[in-house]
């Protein structure tokens, strides 16, 4: 008799209830089939695992001519380098503002071309003698500089940075960096 009171005073309360129960219903599914499809993948863990593996074995090989994230210059055939040489990663027009690096215009006073071991400046020309560094992408140079009607001796730390676009060339006495960006 309670029902059927019920039903009287609402007559939407039967539907009400399937409805609610019809929702939960749908819900589970749906909670279910999600579980289902994700757990054919494979986990974060794994696909971190697989990728450690491939560096391990990308760093293991046995080509070591190249750094990882920096540019490669391919060397000239028949000629070898001087050992006393900057590294072939330093070669080439560098800028220290993106205006540099247009070659129609006449004041590229900030330009930098690098090439063996001659570095080429706006009203200057230096020869490098690398002393030392610590990787191929470090050094410490001496410069011997001749432009502007005068000749005079520096020893400078050049060094590559954000994977090989960024040289940077700190002087030891004074000391001064000037950082330039790879044209």
């Amino acid at each position: 008799m309670d029902r059927a009171w019920l039903s009287l005073r609402f007559p939407f309360a039967s539907f009400a209830k399937d409805a609610f129960m019809i929702r939960h219903l749908l819900t589970g599914l749906l909670a279910a089939a999600t579980l289902t499809a994700c757990s054919g993948k494979t986990s974060t863990t794994d696909k971190d695992a697989q990728a450690e593996a491939a560096m391990a074995k990308v760093e293991a090989s046995p080509d070591t001519r190249v750094a990882k994230g920096l540019p490669v210059v391919a060397a000239k055939p028949g000629k070898a380098p001087a050992a006393a040489a900057l590294p072939p990663a330093f070669e080439g027009h560098w800028g220290m503002r993106p205006a540099d690096c247009d070659i129609s215009r006449a004041d590229t006073k900030g330009l930098l071309i690098v090439k063996g071991n001659t570095l080429t400046f706006y009203e200057a020309t230096a020869t490098a003698t690398v002393v030392g560094g610590p990787s191929r992408y470090k050094v410490v140079a001496d410069l011997a500089y001749k432009g502007e009607g005068r000749e005079w001796r520096t020893r400078e730390t050049l060094e590559l940075t954000a994977a090989g676009t960024v040289l940077q060339r700190t002087g030891q006495s004074p000391v001064k960096t000037y950082r330039y960006e790879r044209c």
